[in-house]
């Protein structure tokens, strides 16, 4: 478990325990921490998944503590592995609640989000952007608040996109988990809308092991474009097969690929590969929320950015504006309030919705290229 406070407020709770009865228990009461969990993956093949999206939580909630907390409060992140085990995730949420939380952050995964948010609909307690957009989680619930659009979308504009510049024979790569499945058979519900059919597809294992074999399988097909739904490990090893089998083909993957991380583990064949984000350009600091973002990225001393850090921060963001409109002690009922209270809230650039009924999120999507030297082209 990690506790993230500030060390100014760590001082003021130790000052609150050591005067105890003394204190009013109005001012104790707004010392005490306000309390949100995150069940994440830190153990398995998928938990890479984990890694940048919690550093930007980190430079979020590590900004807002030192600046005063919520009404003079800081904000606890209490964190728990569930190994993208459902079942886990489900417990990880009971416990949380058990302990005090009003509020569930991020979720990382498919399997671990279904389990959070079903966990919490039964609990009453909000599951803020599940990093996920598979059908189930972005579904309209009570408690769920999407941030992030839908895999759906995601592959609805990867599919138009495609078409419009002429590229109809497409097939797909992805790991064999729920979440990656979905996003298959969306692609394919996409593309059949279109009049035409996915060449094939492929499961590669989460480890990867695998990825050689499902590259030449696929390459024997003749994709003109090989759309991915993979993890950073196996997307890289099943792309450097891929190319040394001889296949030709334009390379598209959602959101989770880090190409960053993709360049540094394979060079030159990364270049060209297209990725769909859920948030803008981390480096385009003219847009107030980027600015913030990369300022309390450095404040914790992260000098790298990302497209995942940033949704972190975002998505950590948009929890700690809820808490802002729970009133002066927040509920997991006054937190839910506070989320649809929102209607249509500019971030600093980019905007969110909620409102009594629709839990929309986000809007925005955009595709971004790697280039040979390993940064983006937009």
């Amino acid at each position: 478990m990690i506790r993230l406070i500030a060390a100014a407020f760590s001082v003021v709770s130790a000052f609150t325990l050591a005067l105890g009865p003394s204190l009013p228990a109005q001012a104790q009461a707004q010392t005490r921490p306000i309390v949100i969990g995150q069940t994440y993956v830190k153990t398995g093949p998928l938990a890479s998944l984990s890694t940048e999206p919690l550093v930007g939580i980190r430079a979020m909630f590590t900004a807002l503590n030192a600046s005063g907390g919520i009404n003079g409060r800081p904000v606890e992140l209490r964190q728990l592995d569930d190994a993208y085990d459902p079942a886990k995730g489900a417990e990880n949420v009971k416990t949380f609640v058990g302990e005090g939380a009003v509020g569930i952050l991020m979720p990382i995964g498919t399997s671990s989000s279904v389990g959070a948010l079903k966990a919490a609909n039964e609990l009453k307690i909000p599951v803020v952007g599940p990093y996920t957009g598979a059908g189930p989680v972005v579904k309209f619930t009570d408690y769920g608040f999407p941030v992030r659009i839908s895999f759906d979308e995601e592959y609805s504009r990867i599919v138009n996109h495609l078409f419009t510049i002429g590229l109809s024979r497409i097939a797909f790569a992805h790991n064999d988990n729920p979440g990656a499945r979905s996003a298959m058979e969306s692609t394919q519900k996409f593309i059949a809308e279109r009049g035409d059919k996915m060449v094939g597809s492929v499961a590669i294992k989460n480890d990867g092991s695998d990825a050689g074999e499902r590259a030449a399988e696929l390459a024997k097909l003749k994709p003109k474009a090989v759309v991915l739904s993979a993890t950073n490990d196996v997307a890289a090893k099943f792309i450097t097969a891929y190319r040394a089998a001889g296949g030709e083909t334009a390379f598209y993957s959602f959101s989770f690929l880090n190409g960053q991380k993709l360049f540094q583990d394979i060079k030159k064949d990364a270049a060209g590969v297209v990725i769909s984000q859920v948030v803008p350009y981390p480096w385009n600091s003219a847009m107030p929320v980027i600015a913030e973002y990369q300022a309390a990225m450095k404040k914790i001393g992260a000098t790298e950015f990302s497209y995942a850090s940033l949704e972190g921060y975002v998505t950590a963001k948009v929890m700690v504006e809820g808490l802002k409109r729970a009133g002066a002690n927040p509920t997991a009922d006054s937190l839910q309030k506070g989320l649809e209270s929102f209607k249509t809230l500019d971030l600093g650039g980019i905007a969110v919705a909620y409102r009594p009924g629709e839990h929309r999120g986000l809007t925005f999507s955009e595709l971004s290229m790697l280039k040979a030297d390993g940064r983006y082209l937009r």
